[in-house]
């Protein structure tokens, strides 16, 4: 993995002489807020382990008590230097029903924030096995085929993941300037087109039909199993991640890329 760039986030969010962190005090000029619902995955069907679970769970520690994650100190404090609160970082249950329960309450959690003219976005983390790199899923289509029944042993084939709703809807940030901001710091990371038709699918379109009212953003991100990516390298590009949506999201200058290294162009 290539080396780290950071981005001089403090001074492109505007903020003059930013010091400390989130365990050290307050800044001394706070950057706007970005208040961020994180959820992942439990086990299903052939996923014994859901390493979103374990990035939940990771990132619900250093947030709740402090125990900072084993990536680049610097990214930490840039993270904690944003202005992001991540809210939720809560593991659903694969199972339809359970995401058409989960989903009206973070969308009207997060109504609340807009309401205050705060920037708000969902970020639902899921598994794709066979990837090797962090996906970013700009849409998602409105039709579920399970191909394994759910944890409840719901299947289905060819419904509507929400009736009368439109046949796709896309996430509506950036995505190219995000995932510029990813690669200038060495993350792995693609876009995708293809969210399958199964609980990640499913959970993306009833977050983006529930949260177009409200013009919350809603994205949907698959990481590889551990065995591909390890647990340290996918902490610190969800870090990145976040960084590169509130950077977005407050009009921040677009980060400018190192030099290359290819010969010709």
């Amino acid at each position: 993995m290539a080396a780290l760039r950071p981005l001089a986030l403090a001074a492109s969010f505007g903020v003059v002489n930013a010091v400390g962190s989130r365990r050290q005090g307050p800044l001394r000029f706070a950057p706007p807020k970005t208040t961020m619902y994180v959820t992942g995955f439990g086990p299903f069907m052939g996923v014994e382990q859901n390493p979103t679970s374990t990035l939940c769970e990771t990132l619900k520690r250093y947030i709740r008590d402090g125990v900072a994650p084993d990536v680049d100190k610097k990214i930490i404090q840039e993270f904690d230097e944003s202005g992001i609160e991540l809210k939720g970082l809560t593991v659903l249950e694969v199972a339809a029903e359970s995401c058409r329960s989960e989903v009206p309450g973070i969308v009207e959690f997060l109504k609340g924030y807009k309401d205050k003219n705060q920037e708000a976005v969902i970020i639902h983390l899921g598994v794709a096995s066979g990837r090797q790199s962090i996906g970013l899923e700009c849409r998602a289509v409105n039709e579920a085929t399970f191909r394994v029944p759910d944890q409840k042993g719901y299947q289905c084939c060819g419904e509507a993941v929400v009736a009368n709703s439109a046949p796709v809807m896309f996430c509506s940030l950036d995505l190219p300037r995000i995932l510029s901001e990813m690669h200038d710091r060495g993350v792995t990371c693609e876009m995708s087109t293809d969210a399958g038709r199964f609980l990640c699918n499913y959970v993306f379109f009833q977050s983006l039909h529930a949260a177009k009212p409200f013009d919350i953003p809603v994205l949907f991100v698959h990481v590889p199993a551990f065995e591909q990516m390890e647990h340290k390298t996918q902490v610190l590009g969800i870090l990145c991640l976040f960084i590169a949506i509130a950077r977005q999201l407050h009009d921040a200058p677009v980060s400018v890329p190192p030099s290359s290294d290819r010969p010709m162009g």
